[in-house]
Formats: C-alpha cells, structure tokens, sequence
C-alpha cells in the first residue's frame, strides 16, 4: 500500500485544524467580504467656517508692502463770519482751509509649507494600479489644508487683530457704551420687550447718524454683528401689546429701525461666538480668545469708505522643492494680510451688556 506523503494531511485531528497561514484570518471568506465592500470614494472633511467676506469689504493686489496706507482731508475756515456769510460794513472775510492726512496701517506675514513623502505617493500609486484609487491626491489635500489655514488667519486679523491692530469688535477709537435698562431693570435683550430692543438699536444709530455728521446715506449705521445667542432671540416671532405679530424680532427691527426711515438698508447677522461673545465691557481675554465681559453688539457702516480690509499679497505657492535628501518634497506657500483700514470709526459704534 502506497504511503502518504508526510506533507499531505490525513484529515483534523482533534483541536487542531490546517492553516494556510500562520496566523488565522478574520474569516475564511476573507475574499469576498473585499469583494463586498462597497466604498464610498468622497472623502469626509470637517465642518469649518470664515465670514470675514461677509462682513466686510475685501481688496486685493499691492504686493509684498509693509504697510497700507490712505489719505484723508478736514475743511475749516478762519474768522468769526458764519459759514462765509458776512454782513454788508464787514472787513472779516473768512479764509478757507483744509488739512490732509495720511493714515497707516501693518500689514503681516503669513506663510505655510507642506512635505509629502516619496513613500506616501508610490503607495498611492501602487493602490491606484491595483484597482484601489484613494480618493483624493496628497498634495490636494494638503493644498485644501493650507487655503483653510489662510481663510481662518483672514477671520482672526477681521475679526480679533493681530499684535495689537484693531479690529471689527475690538477698536479702542470706536465709540463704546453700556445698552439702558429695560423695564425689568437689566439691560441683557433677554429680559427686554422687542420694543426696548428697537430702542438700543435706535439709540446706536441716532450715536453713528450725529457722530457723522448727519450724513444719513453715508454715516448711519447699516450693519450689527451679535453673538448667536442674541440673534436666536431676535428670529423668535414678536408680540406687540401682547398679540402675535407674523414677523420676527429681527425683521421688525429691520422694517422700522431708523435706518430704514432714512432709506438704508439694515442687516442684523450673527457672528461666530468665539469672536464676539462675552468682549463687552468687563473683558480681560486677549484677543482671539472667548471673552469674560459682557456680550457686545457691533454697529457700523460695512463699505470702504467707512472700513477695508487690504490683502497686498494673496496667498501663492513659491515653488516646490525636494528635502530630507529627496524622500519627500516640500511646497512653500506665502501671502501678505493687511490690518483693517478704519477710515471712518464715527459710523461705528459698540453697545456693550446686551
């Protein structure tokens, strides 16, 4: 009788079971779960947002400057006459004069690099060969990275100011007060009628309409940026005298705030809390961090006369180079954000303890 090779099973002994493998597979059709997977190749990216393009005006071009700048002129007269009108016996006849100003801003730095590895791009390359695409490029991925980098830096100069300039909610040469008591004592909008509400927000700008002069078309306030929690308090329907109105508190104020009567348009938006929550009076933080005063309302004129952001430089990839002895190669960005130009802080104004 023929003899079994030694390398040839006889069958399972008891316990024990032949493996073509040292280590066991998570199954035994192992292939056709692979087979079975269905993958989806968009891939999840996280949940992120920049509002300083809504919130103000942007302007690019100029190069790798070190400062902005912009010019500005008063107008005044000599003599005691009124306006030039002088009487019929008068020797005063007044002078007219004006000034020009120069005003100037920094302008910031910003650069970002990225380094992909040589072994990273021919794994993906392998995959790719064999059926597997990933579902997006490296250098893709890294690139949509370094843009929301740059977008956010946009928002922190907007919103927060970099090393000391002034910015959207936190200007010292703007205007500043604590909102008026409502009937129940407090100033906070939670505690006020939409009524009282509309009289803070008139209140502030009736302050931007003298503060300019009464220019009502160019120096009224035409935008208020508020915390979240305030402006869900805003989209609540209203009531007057205790009847339901079919409108929110926000478009009531929109509809019938001075503004309006004046014929300009008045946008009430919410901006992210971590901007503006808590940097009314009483705040400590520094800027960019959550504050610990009390929230704050911002009013202003949202055009370039009044407020600009300047971008000398948008951000550009310089080149790519090879580094760590050519098993990776880095990408360098960079990019040149001026701090807000504040023309005209009279037709801004903070109301602070709402």
């Amino acid at each position: 009788m023929a003899r079994t090779p030694r390398h040839i099973s006889r069958g399972y002994s008891s316990g024990s079971r032949a493996q073509a493998f040292d280590a066991a597979g998570a199954s035994g059709l192992a292939f056709l779960n692979s087979q079975l997977e269905l993958i989806d190749t968009n891939i999840v990216e996280p949940l992120q947002a920049t509002t300083y393009k809504d919130h103000i005006t942007v302007k690019t071009g100029g190069g790798y400057a070190q400062f902005t700048s912009a010019w500005a002129t008063n107008y005044a007269t000599t003599g005691t006459q009124t306006y030039g009108l002088v009487g019929t016996n008068t020797t005063d006849i007044p002078v007219a004069q004006a000034d020009v100003q120069k005003a100037v801003w920094s302008t910031y730095l910003w650069q970002m690099a990225i380094v992909v590895s040589f072994i990273d791009l021919q794994r993906m390359e392998f995959a790719l060969r064999n059926g597997q695409a990933p579902p997006v490029s490296l250098q893709q991925m890294y690139e949509e990275s370094v843009d929301t980098t740059w977008h956010k830096a946009l928002d922190f100069v907007t919103y927060a100011g970099y090393e000391g300039g002034a910015a959207l909610i936190n200007n010292p040469d703007v205007y500043e007060y604590v909102a008026a008591n409502g009937a129940s004592g407090s100033p906070h909008w939670a505690n006020k009628t939409p009524q009282e509400i509309l009289v803070d927000v008139n209140t502030a700008q009736t302050q931007t309409l003298s503060n300019s002069g009464y220019a009502a078309k160019d120096g009224l306030a035409d935008t208020l940026l508020i915390p979240y929690k305030q402006f869900n308090l805003l989209s609540q329907p209203q009531a007057i005298a205790g009847v339901p109105v079919a409108m929110s508190t926000k478009e009531y104020i929109e509809k019938y705030c001075i503004a309006a009567h004046y014929g300009v348009e008045f946008k009430i938006e919410p901006l992210p809390d971590p901007w503006i929550v808590g940097t009314g009076v009483g705040n400590t933080n520094p800027p960019g961090q959550p504050g610990n005063g009390t929230d704050r309302a911002v009013y202003y004129k949202n055009d370039e006369k009044s407020l600009l952001l300047r971008i000398p430089q948008v951000k550009t990839k310089i080149g790519t180079t090879p580094v760590h002895g050519g098993i990776s190669y880095e990408s360098a960005f960079v990019g040149v954000i001026g701090s807000i130009n504040f023309r005209r802080t009279t037709t801004m104004v903070y109301q602070d303890s709402i």
